[in-house]
């Protein structure tokens, strides 16, 4: 037979440690080689008082120890490892049986400031003192560690963000829709395949992180027909190819990102044949029947639902 040295829980003899607190274990009675094996009455183990929290039940038994009461702790929390477990039975303090009325005593007795006091002793005297080394910085060397750090961490940015990089964006089929291409990682390019046929449709230009051209095809020729020009990322003209052979038929301008006249130049020609005129944005006349000397043969004016209000007829030269 063999018992924990900790909390006297009995085992087999094949068995080592225990299970309960891993403590190992001793034989029953202790095996002597000069005199033969005595059985010897085992004394009895009582609980005196049952905690909630092992951090409590270990502040008593260190009050225990301190006047020499020899205790143990017994409880269902795998060792401490989880102390949920224990909230149904609690935490058991135990002491022998002839040890009990001092035990109790003395867990119910409050301490004096000069027994915490030689509680606190104790517990330094048996921990060990732990050899370290103290080791000042001066303000100068925090201040050039810090400044050190800042430099490596902008120089490997800087490292691995330079030369050219491309970055894909692909479909739930494996196809690539959009491709970003980065120099020294700021973005210069977007380029992107709006029906994924395998051809880009639509492209964007970029200086210094603001958009400067986007150009669209949308009769997906692979050629562009729409081409869109930016100023601090805001539009300020766009041309617009309406018969799709590759040169724009209408111009139109704009102020402050509004939309402000559009010219009909039918493949790029040097006069308007047809020019709206806008206001906030909302089309209010439309010249009609230009010629080569810029004037206009009509001019219809409309109402903000685009409906004729007035229409004059005669010749208008270009303002």
């Amino acid at each position: 037979m063999k018992r924990c040295t900790y909390c006297g829980k009995e085992y087999p003899d094949e068995a080592t440690t225990c299970a309960i607190d891993g403590e190992p274990l001793a034989k029953f009675p202790p095996e002597s080689e000069s005199e033969p094996i005595k059985l010897v009455e085992e004394e009895q183990i009582v609980t005196v008082e049952i905690f909630q929290t092992r951090e409590t039940a270990n502040l008593a038994v260190g009050k225990l120890e301190a006047y020499g009461i020899s205790c143990w702790l017994k409880s269902d929390d795998a060792g401490g490892m989880y102390p949920n477990l224990a909230m149904a039975g609690g935490i058991r303090l135990q002491v022998r049986a002839s040890d009990a009325e001092a035990a109790t005593a003395l867990i119910k007795a409050q301490l004096s400031a000069s027994e915490i006091s030689e509680l606190d002793v104790k517990a330094a005297a048996a921990t060990p003192a732990e050899e370290t080394s103290k080791i000042r910085f001066a303000p100068v060397q925090i201040f050039l560690g810090i400044g050190l750090g800042i430099f490596l961490c902008l120089l490997c940015e800087q490292i691995e963000n330079s030369g050219t990089r491309t970055h894909n964006y692909y479909s739930r089929d494996g196809k690539i829709y959009e491709q970003w291409i980065y120099q020294n990682g700021h973005a210069t390019e977007m380029m992107k395949d709006r029906n994924l046929d395998g051809k880009w449709d639509e492209w964007a230009y970029y200086q210094r992180g603001q958009v400067v051209r986007v150009d669209y095809d949308d009769n997906f020729d692979g050629k562009p027909d729409i081409w869109w020009t930016f100023s601090n990322g805001v539009p300020v003209a766009c041309e617009q190819d309406t018969d799709f052979n590759g040169i724009p038929d209408e111009f139109c301008t704009f102020s402050n990102g509004v939309v402000q006249q559009m010219e009909v130049r039918p493949n790029n020609q040097s006069f308007a044949s047809q020019r709206w005129i806008y206001h906030n944005g909302i089309m209010s006349e439309i010249w009609r029947g230009g010629d080569s000397n810029g004037v206009f043969k009509e001019i219809v004016r409309y109402d903000p639902f685009f409906n004729a209000t007035d229409t004059q007829s005669g010749e208008f030269p270009t303002k």
